[in-house]
């Protein structure tokens, strides 16, 4: 159990969530056989917990294609949850091994959003709830945040940009 729990801390885990994790009897065998087939003993944080995140998700019959899911997560592929999530629902239905462009497609692998792009479609989205921004005020401020979190050009953007440039425009 000490191994497991050494391993899972590797992945960025606290010590307490380590152990926690090692004690899981579902966990603990999935987790040890994505941090195995990587190849790897140390992680950066944000891979780490997208690790534990597919390990937490993953199901044999769900996930048939986790150890290709992880191999994308450790060169750097998939490096959000949401791109994770698309790539598990992928995985669902597909062979990524045979379809790899599709799985990059689907999944928005070397898709960057930048920050200008970030303030201007924030922007857009804001000057078309102008109206309903003036007559409603601060009630419609959750309904334009779900508006712009949809939008097509920023589903692979980081939210916590998207969330902070949203803020700045509204604040503005």
């Amino acid at each position: 159990m000490a191994e497991l729990i050494s391993k899972f801390e590797a992945l960025g885990l606290s010590a307490d969530k380590a152990k926690e994790a090692a004690a899981n009897k579902k966990l603990a065998p999935t987790l040890d056989s994505l941090i195995t087939s990587t190849g790897q003993t140390e992680f950066t944080k944000p891979t780490g917990m997208l690790i534990y995140t597919l390990a937490t998700t993953a199901t044999k019959d769900k996930t048939p294609h986790a150890d290709y899911i992880v191999r994308a997560i450790v060169a750097g592929r998939i490096a959000s949850t949401e791109q994770l999530g698309a790539a598990t629902k992928f995985c669902a239905k597909n062979d990524p091994s045979a379809e790899e462009t599709a799985f990059d497609e689907s999944c928005g692998v070397g898709v960057v959003v930048s920050d200008e792009e970030i303030a201007a479609s924030v922007q857009g989205a804001i000057d078309g709830f102008k109206e309903s921004l003036t007559k409603e005020r601060y009630r419609a401020l959750g309904k334009m945040l779900g508006a712009v979190k949809k939008l097509p050009e920023l589903r692979w953007a980081d939210s916590g940009k998207v969330k902070a440039e949203y803020d700045a425009q509204i604040l503005a």
